[in-house]
């Protein structure tokens, strides 16, 4: 199974296989709600009940979770234990009962009291720490408490997460959310952190986290139809609708439509804006959704017919490479026939941060010991955000995919501003406290100009920012080269190159000097 690895900083990301087929492993969630006083303001509508209610029926049969909602104090909401029909429904009377008059955050605690019995490490369990905030670590009126407890989270409560291998997801609900903090415990532990303040996307937020955390195999929707070969043992479908009054349905390829109230053989579970839908030994054939097309729509399999991934990274910079490996497998074991594969495409599709996607052929492995792998190697530089991926396996009678999200920034922030005269720009620079340690930070700036000179250019420190202005002599191009060294928040020296930041130059004549004439 594939496993989320934060690939950190600079290094060329290399995505490979696991040794051997592990089984699927057992999963055990600790969900932690925030329901302070000033989720009144930033979740006015409560859209984390409708959240919580949908992360209820994503959590797989048979996985172990509990529910913690805090504030000054940490109260067991949903009894921790196996997630079943009565578990369900406990959780979703819980999900009613969240309220917003909590004071103080206390996120210390409350990481302490959902780990409680987590000791050393479980390789035959995932363990998995949802945690949604809109506020700063304050379990007191006295800052130098707050900052003990801060303090304590990214020191002693992160070395304990990391030993007992959680990988911690955190939903940021404000723009007074510490992001920092929940930056770095989703980094260090090979989660995953958004930040919104669309409180009525968060329904849709942690459906997106569930598919990275259970990485399922996917079944390709196309303009509401999809097609269900043999291999196909169960399907659960998750439709999204933009118009929450009218009820989803599903077309089989023969027989009644499907609704949650005509349900037939399959199980419906409908929220606010949303049907989740399960099905076992759906029929074979095309299938079809009478409802508005979403993007988020997903159709999950239980199948014997499987896409792998090779690991992928969470995290990455802009000038970091992508390589990607995939592969089929028929009852766990991969398909290598070349009679078979042949009917088959591999692709990878990009989805950039503003939403175009463009797709790439995957090719298969020259080396002999891996055939039946498919490769993508990706080495252009990325924007900054949060870019998405989808890789999938075609024929006629069938298709898979698996979907994933990297996010990609600088570990440190660059700033590039013009002056209120032409050719006149500010430079300033400053660590990411969730990559970089801020005091360790050491720039080297050199500005290149039209004519190829280079010359250094001297930065000063203030606030945790450097900054310097740049004033240009020369019409034509400009180019500022920035290169790093710091120490990361895992103790590694690192060195950074950031490349070249352009800027237009402007000519201007150099004074003569003055001279002055003497008289006897």
């Amino acid at each position: 199974m594939r496993k989320p690895v934060a690939i950190f900083l600079f290094l060329l990301v290399s995505v490979v296989f696991e040794t051997g087929h592990a089984a699927p492993a057992n999963y055990d969630f600790r969900i932690l709600i925030d329901v302070t006083g000033s989720m009144q303001q930033n979740d006015p509508g409560n859209s984390r009940v409708e959240a919580l209610k949908l992360l209820n029926g994503l959590i797989p049969d048979g996985a172990k979770a509990g529910v913690w909602t805090f504030g000054r104090y940490v109260n067991m909401t949903v009894k921790w234990g196996k997630v079943d029909t009565a578990w369900r429904q406990a959780a979703d009377l819980a999900a009613e009962q969240i309220y917003s008059n909590g004071q103080f955050t206390n996120i210390e605690r409350a990481l302490s009291r959902a780990t409680s019995g987590w000791k050393k490490p479980d390789k035959n369990t995932r363990r998995i720490i949802l945690l949604l905030t809109d506020g700063q670590v304050k379990i007191s009126s006295k800052p130098k408490k707050n900052k003990k407890s801060r303090d304590t989270i990214l020191g002693k409560t992160l070395v304990s997460l990391k030993a007992m291998g959680v990988s911690v997801y955190g939903i940021a609900l404000s723009d007074q959310a510490d992001t920092v903090l929940l930056r770095r415990l989703a980094m260090e532990t090979g989660g995953a952190f958004v930040f919104t303040e669309k409180t009525t996307e968060l329904p849709r937020i942690f459906f997106r986290m569930m598919m990275a955390i259970g990485d399922p195999d996917l079944v390709t929707l196309a303009a509401n139809e999809f097609p269900v070969d043999a291999s196909i043992r169960e399907m659960t479908l998750l439709m999204f609708r933009s118009d929450a009054t009218r009820p989803g349905e599903l077309i089989p390829p023969a027989g009644p439509t499907l609704s949650a109230r005509q349900p037939g053989k399959s199980t419906w579970r409908s929220g606010l804006g949303y049907d989740l839908v399960k099905i076992v030994k759906p029929a074979v054939g095309t299938w079809r959704i009478d409802a508005p097309a979403d993007v988020d729509n997903r159709l999950m399999a239980v199948t014997d017919l499987k896409l792998e991934l090779g690991e992928v990274p969470t995290h990455i910079t802009p000038l970091a490479g992508l390589k990607v490996v995939t592969e089929l497998r028929k009852r766990d074991k991969t398909i290598r026939k070349n009679s078979y594969l042949r009917f088959v495409e591999f692709k990878l599709t990009h989805i950039n941060i503003d939403g175009i996607e463009t797709s790439y052929p995957m090719k298969p492995s020259s080396e002999r010991h891996n055939k039946g792998q498919y490769l993508f190697r990706g080495r252009g530089k990325l924007q900054e955000g949060v870019h998405g991926f989808i890789v999938s396996a075609e024929s006629r009678s069938y298709t898979r995919s698996k979907r994933f999200e990297i996010e990609v920034r600088w570990p440190v922030v660059v700033k590039l501003e013009p002056g209120f005269k032409a050719g006149v720009y500010q430079l300033s620079l400053k660590a990411r406290e969730e990559f970089l340690k801020p005091e360790s930070l050491v720039a080297k700036v050199e500005i290149e100009a039209p004519d190829g000179s280079r010359t250094d250019l001297p930065m000063k420190l203030s606030l945790d920012w450097y900054h310097a202005r740049i004033e240009t002599s020369q019409a034509g191009l400009y180019q500022a080269h920035i290169k790093l060294s710091a120490v990361s928040n895992t103790q590694q020296n690192v060195d950074i190159d950031l490349g070249s930041f352009p800027m237009d130059g402007v000519y201007r004549a150099v004074p003569e000097p003055v001279s002055t004439l003497s008289t006897n």
